[in-house]
């Protein structure tokens, strides 16, 4: 199966065989955590690594943008902004100078927008590697020990909170990869919305914003989408999660839902990079998050027990994310 590995490899096979052991590490590698941590004393570091990720149909620059903000928003959980940056680049061949120029430039300037700087890195051409996978990427923040995220921080009674709701990045990605198809079949008015939505695909800045008011936990949900996430959430907290029971009326944006039922696919199980899931304590995260523009919902309640339930109905964790069928899909109907 294509993607992320599935929990039961992740706990048989990477957990127990991690090198060397050690006490400062206070966040090891887990599901449904997207950093780890590492104790300093009286500071806290955040690390975590994903694919370099550039998709040329978008424009080097643009595709920069996004290349950037994955990652950014996934030490964004921690509650700590990156600040430091590694980029590994294995190029393919047919790269030319000035589309190399384009996508550096374009990560230039969107790390420059977050306040993170490269420290170190690697960069070539290879023979055997293609788009849209072409190397990998680490960022690094430093901060409080009381600014981080962490499964046991979680209380019952805790609000769960998401931002912009679900189906975000595969709305943003199918309309900007095929947009006279989608022109064909949505007003201009919804076009262009959808279209717009390539940049929501990032929940940096939802995560900064909730972490000045007081987080126990934050995760964004990307693969398996918003359904993925909180059961990862319950999982690695070992608690309950109840759902509000319209969560499909006032959570999906008519842009998504217009996009998602021409591809027929969930838009609560497909992918949705700029969808961040918060717990805390505080509501007034929603009010600083509408601020800044945000939209932002209470979805449900921590309790005691397990699992996530909307009603009597327990959500289980999707088997496949549906994007992937879509995507295909367009890609055969658009040639």
């Amino acid at each position: 199966m294509l993607g992320k590995i599935g929990k039961t490899i992740f706990d048989q096979v990477i957990y127990p065989n991690l090198g060397e052991r050690y006490n400062e590490v206070i966040v090891p590698p887990m599901n449904g955590v997207d950093t780890g941590a590492i104790d300093l004393g009286d500071k806290v570091m955040v690390v975590k690594t994903d694919p370099v990720f550039i998709v040329p149909q978008f424009g080097f620059k643009k595709a920069a943008w996004f290349a950037v903000h994955i990652l950014a928003s996934d030490v964004m959980t921690s509650g700590i902004s990156p600040r430091y940056a590694l980029i590994d680049l294995n190029l393919p061949p047919e790269m030319t100078d000035e589309q190399f120029k384009e996508m550096w430039f374009g990560i230039h300037e969107s790390l420059k927008e977050i306040g993170v700087m490269v420290v170190g890195g690697h960069t070539g051409r290879y023979e055997g590697v293609s788009y849209p996978m072409v190397g990998g990427f680490s960022m690094i923040g430093i901060g409080s020990k009381d600014s981080l995220g962490m499964p046991s921080k979680v209380k019952p009674g805790d609000y769960v909170i998401v931002t912009k709701g679900p189906a975000i990045e595969a709305t943003g990605i199918l309309v900007n990869l095929y947009p006279d198809y989608f022109k064909e079949r949505l007003s201009p008015e919804l076009f262009t919305e959808a279209y717009n939505m390539y940049w929501q695909m990032s929940c940096w800045k939802d995560g900064l914003v909730a972490s000045k008011i007081g987080i126990h936990l934050m995760h964004d949900a990307t693969e398996g989408g918003l359904y993925n996430a909180l059961v990862e959430v319950s999982e690695v907290t070992g608690k309950k999660i109840s759902l509000v029971k319209d969560l499909g009326n006032s959570l999906i944006n008519r842009a998504v839902r217009a996009v998602t039922s021409i591809v027929n696919i969930d838009p609560f199980t497909s992918i949705s990079e700029g969808t961040m899931v918060i717990i805390t304590d505080k509501l007034q995260v929603i009010d600083e998050l509408k601020k800044e523009g945000i939209e932002a919902y209470v979805v449900g309640r921590v309790e005691v027990g397990e699992g996530v339930y909307l009603g009597e109905k327990r959500i289980e964790k999707p088997v496949e994310d549906p994007f992937w069928r879509a995507f295909f899909d367009l890609a055969e109907k658009t040639k």
